[in-house]
């Protein structure tokens, strides 16, 4: 069984909040190595026959993701990842009961896991290509403020930074548990790598090139800790 430790921070926010402790834990989904079969046994009746619904791809993400998830607080609470008691409610995975909070992420080859006790958290990736987003402004979920502040900036900065926006304004909406239901335009970002939405702390995340992650938590998590560790395959085999 994977334990998992919890990792800390020292120092206070300017908000003055102890900054988060966070789990913070990545998949690469294109790894040859993962067994699906095994990953797949770990997952609950209901949880396998949602993977089954989607494509193999589509499968493929399902399962990782959920196994993965399985993994990480199987290794909080001390119990096998089959046994870990996870309901879900409106299609968010919940633990009935628990103070734990996490939220998962997944874009192309990239998934993320957080988790957090007792504290609001919201992940989200993006793949990014800059020819992708040019439209963005004609989409509605960027508001005027966000879209003056990214007019400031040069070409060659905006496509990355409204990709960014979107993995904010998404993380955000994760930690309050309600999804992207609607264009988040009232969910206005500060256009910069950290700052505050809300109650809620953005943090960059490290991602490989072409995909952009941010986190949002209740209390800032210590940059030095917003580093994802990788799952390596074999976890619930």
């Amino acid at each position: 069984m994977l334990v998992q430790r919890w990792h800390g921070a020292g120092t206070a926010s300017s908000r003055g909040a102890a900054a988060a402790p966070v789990l913070l834990r990545s998949l690469d989904l294109s790894d040859r190595r993962w067994d699906l079969a095994a990953e797949a046994a770990c997952l609950s009746d209901a949880e396998r026959a949602r993977a089954d619904q989607g494509v193999p791809a589509v499968r493929r993400r399902r399962i990782l993701v959920r196994a993965g998830l399985r993994r990480v607080l199987g290794g909080v609470l001390g119990t096998a990842p089959a046994d870990v008691p996870l309901r879900t409610d409106g299609g968010r995975p919940f633990l009935p009961g628990d103070r734990l909070r996490f939220s998962c992420s997944a874009s192309g080859d990239v998934a993320l896991l957080a988790v957090t006790r007792g504290c609001p958290v919201g992940v989200d990736v993006q793949h990014h290509r800059d020819e992708d987003v040019r439209a963005a402004a004609g989409e509605g979920w960027l508001a005027d403020e966000e879209l003056a502040r990214i007019a400031g900036l040069s070409a060659g900065e905006r496509p990355a930074v409204v990709t960014r926006a979107r993995t904010q304004k998404e993380a955000v909406l994760k930690a309050r548990g309600t999804g992207v239901r609607r264009p988040p335009v009232d969910v206005v970002t500060p256009v910069t790598e950290r700052g505050w939405i809300g109650a809620l702390h953005l943090s960059p995340v490290p991602v490989p090139s072409g995909y952009v992650a941010s986190l949002a938590a209740g209390v800032p998590v210590d940059p030095d800790l917003v580093d994802p560790v990788a799952l390596s395959p074999g976890g619930c085999g």
